[in-house]
């Protein structure tokens, strides 16, 4: 797995920001720990269940250790100066990555997470000359599923079993962007997921 280059400013436009966390700032601390205690966040994450400011004093330095180590590239959907959640690409072997993102409930259905989502893919695919990406969520978290098909993500399908919430397995769906793909909407019948079942 390559080097990660340092972790840049993206500005993803409508005030929307990306940028290195700030470890050691009381602000994104306390905004971090807002967001993870969000009930939505709850629901469709692995977090603990009382999330505390040790929690998030983790979440951040692991963000900063994933850019030395290169094995984890993550920055904060900054917002009018503010923290409103995180952006990442996990590099994979083979030129991959899966993505990941969340955002405080202050952000939500503004069009935030698609801007990060973008920007953030585009830089992926040019600074780490990425071929493609995956995502995958639970089948129930259609939020982020709207999101990654604005951004235009394939849906490949439903999976039994993919994913382990809180020692339960859930069905979850994951989806792929291949660096030559239109950077547009998908629309196609996997907006609508087939039920679990034989």
């Amino acid at each position: 797995m390559p080097a990660l280059p340092p972790a840049p400013v993206l500005d993803a436009g409508g005030g929307v920001v990306l940028r290195p966390v700030r470890a050691d700032d009381p602000a994104e601390l306390a905004a971090v720990v807002e967001q993870h205690r969000d009930p939505e966040v709850q629901r469709f994450t692995w977090i603990p269940e009382t999330y505390e400011l040790v929690n998030a004093e983790a979440f951040l330095a692991n963000a900063e250790r994933g850019w030395r180590e290169g094995d984890l590239a993550t920055l904060v959907v900054d917002v009018d100066g503010a923290y409103r959640g995180t952006v990442d690409l996990r590099p994979e072997d083979g030129a991959w990555a899966e993505l990941g993102f969340g955002l405080h409930p202050a952000a939500r259905g503004r069009g935030v997470a698609t801007r990060a989502v973008g920007a953030l893919l585009d830089w992926g695919f040019d600074a780490l000359g990425l071929a493609g990406v995956t995502w995958r969520a639970d089948v129930e978290n259609t939020a982020s599923l709207r999101v990654a098909r604005r951004c235009g993500f394939s849906v490949e399908g439903r999976v039994r079993g993919l994913l382990l919430h809180r020692g339960q397995r859930v069905d979850g769906v994951i989806a792929t962007l291949l660096a030559g793909d239109p950077r547009k909407p998908v629309d196609h019948p996997g907006a609508v997921l087939p039920p679990s079942g034989p």
